[in-house]
């Protein structure tokens, strides 16, 4: 009899044991490793995309979207992310974003997020290395950002939301205030937070964010220099700006151009570096050529970008067409430049009677 009720309670045993091996319906946990794509962190830069073994992943600011023009020399030094097939795209479940691949002239697979491709830089030797982080002021670390920028065919550089989808602000909004409820709020899903905390803002971003707290739901939606963020309902992927002036009162969000250092003497890109002026310009001109150019990097946008600054800077922005073709901008006339021996935000080893700071 005893015998009997022992065998009965180690097949209770076994089942029990058995039951708690059983999958989770929810979803499977996987080392960081085992994905395609996940996240590094460092104190610098907090969160960023990193791919196998933990290196760090860049984009390229020249990449058109859901495109590479990194080819021959620059594939060398900027590895792409590939993969063999999409299906064995894998990538953390923590990352906000939409990962998808594009096919390279060679026909393998690079691996993009929210539009823009992935690469390595051949210089990080070790996994946290982020030394590729503004080379030529083209190639960044991607953090898993609220809103960061996008360059759309047409509108040039604006912002977009966590999975790259485009945003806009409303006319009929006043600062930090929210008018589009209802209908409205149907067709212009806003961007929303659950703590104003929870804000992340991508990489080279100026401008002040902040939350709205809207009537209908007492959520909080995101705002940029005061002005709440949208979507729009018919768009349906990335790259997508079929909002822009509807009513003509819908419009893409240009980021900043410029801003103001630490010190408040003098202006600076949106990754920090200062800008100058060349006391040999004119308005609207540079005469910055030739041997000049091998120390002072013009200013330039790209195609199609828009100006925008900050309300605090009440100068004239403009741009003028240099020989070769690149766009430089100016303020008030006078074109604008970075300096080669400035390495990270706040340097500004070229100051002199010639090269005075951009003034704001």
């Amino acid at each position: 009899m005893f015998k009997g009720k022992a065998i009965v309670l180690l097949l209770l045993a076994a089942l029990v044991m058995s039951a708690a091996f059983v999958q989770s319906p929810t979803r499977t946990v996987r080392a960081a490793d085992e994905y395609t794509v996940s996240l590094g962190h460092n104190d610098e830069f907090g969160s960023f995309l990193v791919g196998k073994d933990g290196m760090t992943l860049y984009t390229f600011a020249h990449d058109p979207l859901n495109d590479s023009v990194c080819y021959d020399k620059c594939a060398t030094s900027w590895p792409p992310l590939l993969v063999d097939s999409a299906d064995k795209l894998t990538a953390d479940e923590e990352i906000p974003g939409t990962f998808s691949t594009i096919t390279r002239k060679d026909g393998k697979l690079q691996v993009a997020y929210n539009g823009q491709p992935l690469y390595y830089w051949f210089k990080d030797a070790k996994a946290g290395d982020t030394t590729g982080h503004r080379v030529g002021r083209v190639w960044w670390v991607v953090p898993p950002a609220t809103v960061s920028t996008l360059r759309i065919p047409d509108l040039g550089n604006v912002l977009v939301g966590p999975k790259g989808m485009t945003l806009y602000m409303f006319t009929k909004d006043t600062a930090d205030t929210s008018n589009c409820y209802d209908k409205c709020a149907t067709n212009w899903p806003p961007l929303l937070v659950d703590k104003a905390e929870d804000i992340v803002a991508g990489v080279n971003l100026l401008g002040k964010w902040g939350t709205a707290t809207r009537k209908d739901t007492e959520k909080l939606q995101v705002t940029y220099n005061g002005m709440p963020l949208y979507y729009w309902k018919d768009d349906k992927a990335i790259g997508d700006a079929t909002g822009e002036n509807v009513g003509k009162v819908w419009f893409t969000v240009v980021p900043e151009i410029a801003g103001v250092n630490a010190k408040g003497d003098g202006l600076i890109t949106p990754d920090g570096m200062t800008l100058y002026t060349f006391a040999k310009d004119a308005e609207g001109v540079s005469n910055c050529t030739g041997d000049c150019l091998q120390a002072w990097m013009p200013y330039t946008i790209m195609d199609k970008d828009r100006l925008n600054a900050s309300s605090t800077l009440k100068g004239k922005w403009a741009t003028i067409t240099r020989d070769d073709k690149s766009i430089q901008v100016t303020y008030n006339g006078m074109p604008l430049y970075t300096f080669k021996n400035d390495k990270k935000p706040g340097d500004a080893a070229g100051v002199s009677d010639v090269w005075p700071l951009a003034k704001p």
